[in-house]
């Protein structure tokens, strides 16, 4: 299935996701103060909150505004595309997932340089792997649990989280796709997923590439894309 997202001209950076994954609208949930999008959210909160039982009325406010100051930071941060992912893990337990796509500026520097200093400067970095990518494209990748600190009501978890990075060709720019979890024991499955997205990763359009491929293989007969998309997930 192919986004809308991925047919939008002001795109900058492509990607595959396995199934299970589903878009957050964060534009939608951080809108441009007075704009009709903050009109439209506006209106959206409110038939939510009619919706909500009264006594428990102040918990869905509190949780939408944390909602909101989430979304601005993750925008802050350059966090241009989140998805909340539920699949099944190795162990056939079902394990859910939060994946953001951030594309950041960054001075010139030879690709091969650039990913090893992105991975190299995480404070908790482990399990540090370099990756070769369609075309010679270098890549790095990194896994570890942290701790994040309890909060009113929440008390303090370990989190998996996965990052790669991925330099863009103009070597002035970084995509940095990061993918967290509570579901430790899929540490293995997450990481070999997120391999496998970055050999999907592309700083140009590959749809017309991919679509031609598609008609050649149905005239002669065969269809080998789908074949190869799976193959990067493992």
């Amino acid at each position: 299935m192919i986004d809308d997202t991925a047919r939008d001209p002001s795109s900058k950076i492509w990607y595959a996701l396995p199934a299970g994954f589903f878009s957050v609208p964060i534009d939608a949930l951080d809108p441009e103060p007075g704009s009709e999008e903050e009109m439209h959210l506006e209106q959206a909160l409110a038939l939510v909150l009619d919706l909500a039982p009264e006594d428990e009325r102040d918990q869905y406010v509190g949780a939408l505004r944390d909602v909101r100051f989430m979304t601005a930071q993750m925008r802050s941060e350059g966090v241009i595309a989140c998805s909340l992912g539920m699949h099944y893990a190795d162990d056939g337990s079902s394990a859910s997932s939060v994946f953001t796509v951030a594309l950041r500026d960054i001075e010139w520097a030879p690709a091969r340089i650039t990913a090893v200093r992105a991975v190299s400067l995480r404070e908790c970095a482990e399990n540090v792997g370099l990756l070769t990518l369609p075309g010679g494209r270098p890549a790095s990748v990194s896994d570890t649990v942290i701790t994040m600190p309890a909060l009113a009501g929440v008390p303090s978890q370990d989190l998996y989280q996965c990052n790669l990075y991925i330099p863009a060709p103009s070597g002035t720019q970084l995509g940095v796709l990061t993918l967290s979890s509570t579901a430790l024991g899929s540490r293995k499955h997450y990481r070999d997923m997120m391999e496998g997205i970055a050999h999907t990763v592309s700083f140009h359009d590959p749809l017309p590439e991919i679509e031609g491929a598609v008609r050649d293989d149905a005239a002669d007969g065969t269809s080998n894309i789908a074949d190869d998309i799976a193959s990067d997930f493992g």
